[in-house]
């Protein structure tokens, strides 16, 4: 991917990868503290510097560190183990406290992979785990900068669009594309837009999530497809503007 971007002529800039996690406070309290500024992120709710669970969550971090590079040691090293074991039996096995799930744990992974609490418990803790090293995800300062394109997608779109051109493509915008069906008794398919005006091409590509892919094939979905793109779950999820 990065290689195709540069290729295209698209800058990259390092991306900031902290962390910060916020809970207003109800029943059980709020919290709320980030890994971007050394002590002043951690600190960003004054009252931490007195709360005992919150030091006890950052001692679990560095416990967390050393029990995943030995789990993943002992699996390197025995491929024989068991690998099918989830992320919250993971936890449920070295007694992590709850804060560190709901303030640290939960919420580093749901950003990464968007998904629910419950989804992110069911995780394999092979695959978690084997992620956080691989990415220098395991300290809790000192987070790796990955690329990124600079100036958002919007500069990447401008220099694809430029290429496509180039090579004579058409592009349509602001077309809803309605369904997708095989042509009666000739090869390509037929692509009806919301307008009810209808194109053919030699093949489609749905570069779409697997709900709306399978709403636009409609009963032209195959067997294959409808197995593949309904074993696709999803969930609702807000992201607050910056």
């Amino acid at each position: 991917m990065v290689e195709w971007l540069e290729g295209l002529g698209v800058e990259m800039e390092r991306s900031d990868m902290s962390f910060s996690v916020s809970k207003q406070p109800d029943g059980s309290g709020g919290y709320e503290w980030g890994n971007g500024y050394g002590i002043s992120s951690l600190l960003a709710q004054k009252a931490n510097i007195l709360k005992t669970s919150f030091w006890r969550m950052l001692r679990e971090i560095f416990k967390f560190k050393n029990d995943a590079l030995t789990y993943l040691e002992n699996h390197e090293h025995n491929p024989d183990l068991d690998c099918n074991e989830t992320l919250g039996q993971f936890i449920q096995l070295h007694g992590y406290s709850l804060l560190f799930q709901e303030a640290y744990l939960i919420p580093v992974c749901a950003g990464m992979w968007s998904s629910s609490s419950q989804g992110v418990l069911s995780l394999s803790a092979f695959f978690v785990l084997s992620f956080f090293r691989n990415h220098d995800l395991l300290q809790l300062f000192s987070y790796p900068q990955l690329p990124t394109v600079k100036a958002c997608s919007q500069s990447f779109v401008n220099k694809v669009k430029g290429e496509l051109e180039s090579m004579g493509c058409r592009i349509k915008t602001s077309c809803w594309v309605k369904s997708v069906s095989s042509l009666d008794g000739a090869a390509g398919y037929r692509v009806l837009e919301n307008d009810g005006s209808e194109e053919t091409y030699d093949s489609v590509i749905l570069g779409v999530h697997a709900p709306n892919a399978l709403k636009v094939l409609g009963a032209e979905a195959t067997h294959h497809e409808l197995r593949i793109l309904a074993a696709c779950q999803y969930v609702q999820r807000y992201i607050p503007p910056p």
